[in-house]
């Protein structure tokens, strides 16, 4: 079978095809150059720059104690209780009336020094009291008899024991200024805890021997820095509760038992006197720095 033959490549066709792809090549690259060259109208721009965003805040650092005495923050830095509303129950020498007169006593207390520890960043918690007609034995070991103390603190468990029995016969009778009084004295025992001097003037008590001359003035001026912070919650409730029984309770204090100079662990009724005085007046902590007094001032 005869197959026909493919026609054969005219020159002027494929000179004529040439022709068309070379003017096609050249007619796209004028177009590109054309549609370089136009202006878009308008302006740059720059969007604006924003940084990853980084942490601006830091934490607080947490309340603690600080276990130092005359350079301690709150005796560097003064602070003041503000005027803190207390209400009292009406008074009543009753085992009952004593204590609910303590415990809304307690309370005003927790309400004025709760900031202000929390202003010196100290931390706070609320003590524990024990109102039982009498004293009995617990963490800090056998109650004082009733010729040293008619009220304590016992740091180990936060706890202020104020017993009715013992404060109505042989402490303020019927007088709620003795009341409110050692009740405010026992409260400074419980700021020193939290603040952490109670546990230095411990230590170095412990260091010097209870009963030591050094002993007995680092127990002094324990015992009248808790006298002056006293007064200072008696001057910061005297709007509410009157301030003739906030004065007759600050006046107390000079009212003290003299203790013999080898027994002296409270000061005399002098001094007892002068430093809760000075927190009446002052209302500031950097007055009740009794680290730093004369030895005569805590005599």
């Amino acid at each position: 079978m005869h197959t026909p033959e493919e026609p054969k490549n005219n020159p002027m066709v494929l000179v004529g095809v040439f022709a068309l792809i070379v003017s096609s090549v050249l007619g796209l690259g004028l177009v590109t150059q054309w549609d370089n060259a136009r202006k878009i109208p308008g302006k740059a721009v720059a969007g604006p720059y924003t940084p990853p965003s980084t942490p601006t805040t830091t934490e607080a650092p947490r309340p603690r104690a600080v276990h130092r005495l005359a350079d301690h923050p709150l005796l560097t830095t003064p602070v003041k209780l503000t005027a803190t509303g207390c209400v009292l129950p009406e008074f009543g020498v009753s085992d009952a009336e004593l204590s609910a007169y303590y415990t809304a006593g307690v309370a005003c207390l927790d309400q004025a020094w709760k900031p202000a520890l929390a202003q010196a960043n100290l931390p706070f918690e609320a003590p524990a009291l024990d109102s039982s007609p009498d004293l009995k034995e617990g963490p800090c070991g056998a109650a004082p008899a009733e010729s040293e103390a008619v009220a304590y603190y016992c740091g180990r468990n936060r706890t202020i024991y104020m017993p009715t029995s013992r404060l109505r016969d042989n402490g303020g009778g019927e007088r709620p200024g003795m009341h409110l009084a050692t009740l405010a004295h026992e409260y400074g025992h419980h700021v020193q805890a939290l603040s952490g001097m109670l546990r230095a003037a411990d230590s170095k008590i412990a260091d010097a021997g209870e009963d030591t001359p050094a002993g007995l003035e680092m127990s002094r001026r324990i015992e009248l820095q808790a006298n002056c912070f006293a007064g200072m919650f008696l001057t910061a409730v005297s709007g509410t509760i009157g301030e003739d029984l906030a004065r007759e309770a600050t006046d107390d204090f000079q009212y003290a038992v003299e203790e013999p100079a080898d027994k002296n662990a409270h000061g005399s009724p002098k001094n007892q006197g002068m430093w809760a005085s000075y927190g009446f007046d002052t209302g500031t902590t950097t007055s009740c720095n009794t680290y730093t007094a004369s030895a005569e001032a805590v005599a």
